[in-house]
């Protein structure tokens, strides 16, 4: 019975540990393996690893390099053993005899729990062996065969140095770690196949330790390292980077799991490890305000490198979709502009794509600045959106006199109208305009953007070029800030209280049918929200219930807009335009006073 088998085994490795060097190893290992008796296969071939060489030869780095080498090889050939009934386990012992894969049939009779079973006793009886050398053997061969989980869950105190030194070098020159090497190697220097693969696990060891501001160090230098072979590329290091944010955000018991990120086999656990990192709290092992300090200095840097690769990915995407745009017109020999091409011919197009191409290539290999992806890509292209929101995300204020704001604002809309006419230009506003507001209105310039949409709509109807809402261009900017109406409406009302700016009485009529549709706007958010079906955008104005304070902050808001609406009907008077074209904004910016100071025609607004 098994009991049995076990005391003759148990007997048997005591006999054999008396001379342990005139054993056949591989035949008396392979018994011992069909028996399942696997504290024999470990600890029979250590044993005759020390007495093939008592002195410690393989551990001495004064005497001669081949003598050394000599007894590391015969130590090695006793370590073999062992891994080979690792690899058994496991799965990957796939011995080919005439191209032909054989299996062991006592390997296949074993069920997953029970491998794992196995697994593990070898690995925690070969750590508690005091053999270094091994232990650096054996946890390379752990991460030959994949069992990188084993090998975190049960390795010794020197698992840290061996990845801290692998991290840093080939893998024929992982020997002799010491317990002080450097966590980090050298920042920004190309990472092989093998080190990312140490610095992946190198990472994990930290979380696992809950050594969370050394694992986030760890993967900035993933993440940092210079593309080789397009590995990896912009999205991966985003990937690292969310994981690193995460870790220094919320940090505790976290265990990074698999999960599949097409064409990065060693990074599959990232992705996961965000999600269970949003549920964690700060804990990194470290000290009272060392600890706080100096996690947000790392985390505001991390913010930033990620912010910036957001931005190279989203240019390098662009770019990518104008070169195929243009590569499709130069095939076809099509010479119609569609907004991506900056001209006609087929010549060019052919040019631009090209260039498109190679500068979308450059953002595929190593990391930029945001000066130069502002400078040296997205100004070229004239990929103007892409430009306010790097301006807004390095809260630019060089130019005191917004002129480069305003300059690409206006190229930012002309080039929308010219592809869509206002009702593009309005989608854009709409789509560009939340992720700017609120901000310090250094780069959502909501006057100047007012001005250029009402006067382009007015030009294009009245050209008929195109057909313009009347509340087109109001609602796009409400939309833009958010649904919050009072900026928009302070917009339009310096806009308006300067002459010089609005000559036109036909402008300022526009301007003032847009501002009615503001107040109107306003004014729901007023009725929405007594009615109890406040949108999003009027809670940020009023928020919800019915408090006294929020009775009092209601009624503020309309007693303003009452004021406003009366001060534009005597605005619309004044204008210098035949009554016809003016009695509806009058009656509407009169209707809407009115709504406001009586309940009941309130009720009825």
């Amino acid at each position: 019975d098994d009991e049995e088998k076990e005391t003759l085994a148990r007997e048997a490795l005591n006999s054999l540990s008396k001379v342990p060097e005139s054993a056949d190893l591989r035949t008396v290992c392979k018994r011992f393996e069909d028996l399942r008796f696997y504290e024999a296969v470990v600890c029979l071939p250590l044993q005759k690893a020390q007495a093939i060489d008592p002195a410690g030869d393989a551990y001495n780095d004064e005497i001669d390099a081949t003598v050394r080498e000599q007894a590391l090889a015969q130590r090695e050939q006793c370590y073999e053993i062992i891994i080979s009934a690792l690899r058994s386990l496991k799965g990957d012992t796939l011995r080919k005899e005439f191209g032909s894969p054989i299996r062991s049939a006592s390997q296949s009779a074993l069920d997953p729990a029970s491998r794992k079973t196995y697994i593990s006793q070898i690995v925690q009886l070969g750590v508690q062996s005091p053999d270094r050398i091994f232990h650096e053997y054996l946890y390379q061969a752990m991460i030959d065969l994949g069992l990188e989980n084993e090998l975190l869950e049960y390795g010794g105190p020197d698992l840290l140095s061996f990845l801290q030194s692998a991290g840093r070098k080939p893998i024929h020159e992982v020997r002799a770690v010491t317990a002080t090497t450097s966590p980090m190697g050298q920042s920004g220097a190309p990472m092989s196949p093998n080190q990312v693969k140490y610095y992946e696990l190198l990472a994990r060891y930290y979380v696992l330790k809950r050594q969370h501001m050394l694992a986030a160090h760890a993967l900035l230098r993933l993440a940092g390292r210079p593309s080789t072979d397009g590995i990896p590329t912009l999205e991966q290091r985003s990937i690292i980077y969310d994981v690193k944010l995460n870790l220094l955000s919320d940090m505790n018991d976290i265990m990074f799991k698999t999960v599949k990120i097409p064409h990065w086999p060693r990074c599959q656990y990232l992705s996961n490890g965000v999600l269970q990192a949003k549920n964690a709290n700060n804990s990194d092992g470290l000290v009272g305000s060392t600890q706080s300090s100096s996690d947000t200095g790392l985390l505001d840097m991390l913010e930033g490198k990620l912010a910036v690769l957001r931005f190279q990915i989203k240019i390098k995407e662009e770019l990518e979709a104008m070169a195929s745009s243009s590569e499709v017109l130069h095939s076809t020999s099509n010479s119609v502009e569609n907004g991506l091409v900056p001209e006609t011919s087929s010549t060019v197009d052919a040019n631009f794509a090209n260039a498109a191409r190679e500068k979308a290539n450059e953002l595929s290999s190593d990391l930029k600045s945001i000066t130069q992806l502002y400078n040296e890509y997205a100004v070229p292209f004239k990929l103007w959106e892409t430009c306010l929101e790097m301006l807004y995300f390095a809260n630019y204020s060089a130019d005191s006199d917004r002129s480069i704001v305003r300059e690409t604002w206006a190229r930012l809309l002309d080039q929308a109208i010219s592809r869509g006419g206002i009702a593009e230009a309005c989608s854009v506003l709409k789509r560009v305009g939340p992720r700017l507001y609120p901000g310090d209105g250094t780069v959502l310039q909501l006057d100047i953007i007012c001005l250029h949409l009402e006067k382009a709509g007015l030009e294009r109807l009245n050209s008929g070029v195109e057909s313009v809402g009347d509340e087109d261009v109001a609602r796009a900017l409400v939309f833009a800030c958010k649904g919050a109406a009072e900026p928009v409406l302070n917009a339009y009302d310096q806009l308006l209280s300067n002459g010089a700016i609005l000559p036109s009485p036909n402008l300022r009529l526009r301007m003032l049918r847009s501002v009615l549709v503001v107040l109107r706007e306003w004014a729901m958010s007023i009725y929405s929200h007594r009615m109890g079906t406040g949108a999003p955008g009027s809670s940020l104005l009023l928020g919800g219930g019915f408090s006294l304070e929020r009775t009092v902050a209601s009624q503020g808001i309309r007693d303003k807009i009452t004021s406003v609406a009366n001060r534009y009907m005597t605005e619309v008077r004044r204008l210098a335009l035949p009554q016809s074209q003016t009695e509806a904004v009058y009656r509407g910016f009169k209707e809407l006073e009115e709504s406001l100071i009586s309940p009941h025609s309130f009720n009825r607004f």
